[in-house]
Formats: structure tokens, sequence, C-alpha cells
């Protein structure tokens, strides 16, 4: 049998063959650092989801073994936009409880605003005596206790349309003898696109993400420990 030859392609083919495979390979770089761009995005806005700016006021610090853990709620109120007003302020307070307890004190939480207060009820004067009342109820036993003072309230929130977009919350140590603060923090949280995909990657790995109150107790405590109003051997 005689051999066979293949047909030798024409250059013009050749050269529309390698300009397609350029073309595709640059397309497939350019998705490449599109996605790396994104993933980067996204982990640096997660990365960003929560913040403290911290000032110290006075030299007062903790100290002792007990800690009171003073409430303020916010009014409640109703938004025809956004409805009840979703802030987080009486989780940040037990979580704030929660760490001190692990790290060994003793906690009390009380709440300084009286259920008057709280439900626009004060207007009538029985219930503005009793809001008083409750005030000065509170202020006593905090003196009493002479035990320090974090006063835990609502710093803000961020609405975009009907989505809580930041959080800002305040976290101030108070002297028990005169009530005031000796040390804030500003404790931020923001939500974004990238929570999702932090979620689903917990989700992946079947455990859950902290609850925002727990991240934001515990960069509290990192602070106040770092700006020397918490001792470092407060670890029992």
């Amino acid at each position: 049998m005689p051999p066979t030859f293949e047909p030798v392609p024409p250059p013009a083919r050749i050269a529309l063959g390698r300009s397609l495979l350029r073309s595709l390979t640059r397309k497939l770089i350019a998705l490449a650092v599109l996605g790396a761009a994104l993933v980067l995005w996204a982990l640096w806005q997660y990365s960003q989801r929560q913040s403290v700016e911290a000032s110290t006021l006075g030299d007062y610090r903790i100290g002792g073994d007990a800690v009171n853990v003073l409430l303020i709620q916010p009014d409640v109120s109703l938004d025809l936009g956004t409805g009840l007003r979703g802030d987080y302020t009486a989780q940040l307070a037990r979580a704030l409880a929660a760490q001190f307890e692990r790290l060994g004190y003793r906690t009390r939480q009380l709440s300084a605003r009286s259920d008057e207060e709280r439900f626009g009820q004060s207007m009538r004067q029985e219930n503005r005596n009793a809001a008083l009342a409750h005030q000065t109820q509170v202020l006593q036993s905090l003196r009493e206790t002479a035990a320090p003072v974090l006063r835990v309230s609502l710093d803000g929130l961020e609405h975009n349309g009907a989505v809580v977009v930041e959080q800002r919350y305040k976290v101030e140590l108070l002297d028990p003898r005169t009530l005031e603060p000796s040390w804030q923090a500003r404790l931020t949280w923001r939500e974004g696109r990238s929570q999702s995909i932090v979620l689903l990657w917990h989700l992946r790995q079947n455990r859950l993400p902290p609850p925002l109150w727990d991240s934001l107790a515990t960069l509290a405590v990192e602070r106040m420990r770092k700006d020397g109003k918490l001792p470092d051997s407060a670890v029992h």
C-alpha cells in the first residue's frame, strides 16, 4: 500500500488558531484576576465588619472580683418603614456579662430605664414618678455595691431602606463613686454582601460564626485590656 500523507494546513489557518488561543488565554487570565479581586474585596469587607474606637477619660480601672453591667435600652419606637428598631443593645450587655463571668468576675445586670420610659409612658405623673423611683434605686444600688460599672447603650443605626447596614454601640467604664466615665469605646458592626459569603463558608464547615453581639463584646474586652482598664491577670 502506498504511503499516505496528511495535508499540511495553510499558514493562515495556523495563524488563526494561534490568535484564538492567545485571545482565550487573555480572557482566562482576565477572569482569574477579576475573581481574585472579588475574593480580596470580600475578605477586606469582612475584615472591616467590626471596629472599635476607644478613649481613656480617667484613671479609674476595673478591680476586685465583681462588675455591674448597666443596660440603657433605647425607646421602643415604631417606624412604618422599618418596623421595630432592630438594635441588639440588650444582647451586647448580656454578652459582656458572660465574658466577665468567664474571666472569673461576679456580675450583676441592671436596667437604667424603667418600662414606663422605654415604652414612652412617662407622660403621666404616676408613670413619671415610677421612672424616677427606678432611677434612684438603680443609682443607690450601684453606689452601695461599689463595683465597677459597665454602661452599655445604643449609639446609632444606619439604614438602607428597610435594612440596617450599620450598628453602633457605646460601652463605658464608670467609677461607681461618681458614676463618671473613665473609659469609653464605640463599637461598630457593618453589614455587607461578604457576610452572606462567609456564612455559607461556615455552614460548609458545619459551624456558625459568632453572633455580632458576642463578637463586639470580645472586641470591647480586648480593647479594655489593651488600654489598661482590665488587668492581664483577670483570667481565672
